[in-house]
C-alpha cells in the first residue's frame, strides 16, 4: 500500500539523517541542527503539520537528538585528548543559562536580526578560517568576555538550532586554540545547550493536556528514536576523521560548512 511505502521511506530517511548528523557532530564539533531542522521541517510539513508548527517541532526534536549525539562525540574527543577542559568549565554555565532563557522566550521573539547577525559572523569566521589567518599573539580571554560570549553562544544556538560549534570553534580558533581542540571543546559545549533546550520543551509538553499521535508536545518521537541511536553510533567515526585529516584541510572543511550555514540562514530569512 502507498501509505506503508511512504512510512518505510520516511523511516529510512530518518536513519540516513542519523548517520550524517553523527559524522558531522564528531568531525566538526556541531550538534547537527543545520541538517536536522530543515529536513525534519520538510518531513513534518509533508505529514500535514502547518509550516509554523513544523518549524517549532523540528527545532525541539533536533535539540533532543543533539543531547545524545553530543555525548557520544564528547567521549570520543576526550579519548583523543581534543578537549580543553579549562575552557569548558568557564563556558558551560553561561551557555546553559543562555540556551535555557532563549528557549523559554523563543516563541515570543522575532529572531530575524539575531539570525542575520549570526549569519554575518559565521561568514566572517569562515573567511578567516579558509585563508588560515593566524592570530598575531596568544590572547587569554578575561572572565567577562568569556561569560558574555558563552551566553551569546547559548542563546543563538537555542534560537536557530545550529549547535554551539558554529560559534564556539571560530571563537576558540581566534583565541589560538588548535582547530582539533576547538572542535572537541565545542562538542562538550553542545551538550548543556541542547539539554537546557530539551528540558524547556519537555516542561512545555508536560503542561499540555493532550498530544498528537507520535508526538510529545513539540517532540516528534519517531525521529528521535531512529535518528538518535545512529547519530550516537557514527559520531566516533567523525572524530576519527579529525585524526586523519591535516589541520589545514580540516579548517577549510569547517570554513565551507560555515559558509553553507550562513548562506542557508540568510536565504531562509530573506526568502521568508
Amino acid at each position: 500500500m502507498d501509505w506503508i511505502q511512504l512510512l518505510i521511506e520516511q523511516y529510512a530517511l530518518f536513519c540516513l539523517i542519523g548517520v550524517v548528523v553523527g559524522i558531522l557532530s564528531g568531525l566538526l564539533g556541531i550538534g547537527g541542527g543545520i541538517v536536522l531542522v530543515p529536513m525534519l521541517h520538510a518531513i513534518l510539513v509533508a505529514k500535514g503539520f502547518s509550516a509554523d508548527v513544523a518549524f517549532h517541532m523540528a527545532l525541539a526534536t533536533s535539540m533532543a537528538c543533539i543531547v545524545f549525539t553530543s555525548l557520544s562525540s564528547i567521549l570520543a574527543h576526550h579519548k583523543n585528548q581534543n578537549i580543553v577542559w579549562p575552557y569548558v568549565w568557564a563556558m558551560v554555565p553561561m551557555a546553559f543559562l543562555g540556551s535555557l532563557l532563549a528557549t523559554l522566550v523563543a516563541i515570543h521573539l522575532d529572531a530575524f536580526y539575531l539570525t542575520l547577525f549570526f549569519a554575518t559572523f559565521t561568514l566572517f569566521a569562515a573567511v578567516q578560517l579558509f585563508i588560515d589567518r593566524k592570530p598575531t599573539q596568544h590572547k587569554v580571554p578575561g572572565k567577562i568576555e568569556i561569560s558574555l560570549v558563552s551566553l551569546l553562544i547559548g542563546m543563538v544556538s537555542a534560537l536557530v538550532s545550529i549547535g554551539g560549534g558554529s560559534l564556539t570553534v571560530p571563537y576558540l580558533a581566534m583565541r589560538n586554540v588548535s582547530v582539533k581542540q576547538a572542535i572537541g571543546t565545542s562538542a562538550v559545549l553542545g551538550f548543556p545547550i541542547a539539554l537546557a533546550s530539551t528540558v524547556s520543551y519537555l516542561q512545555d509538553a508536560i503542561r499540555q493536556p493532550a498530544h498528537v499521535p507520535d508526538t510529545f508536545g513539540l517532540l516528534y518521537l519517531p525521529a528521535i528514536m531512529l535518528i538518535t541511536p545512529l547519530s550516537v553510533l557514527f559520531a566516533p567515526a567523525g572524530v576519527a576523521l579529525t585524526k586523519r585529516l591535516p589541520v589545514k584541510v580540516l579548517k577549510r572543511i569547517f570554513a565551507v560548512f560555515l559558509m553553507g550555514v550562513s548562506l542557508h540562514l540568510l536565504w531562509s530569512q530573506l526568502a521568508g
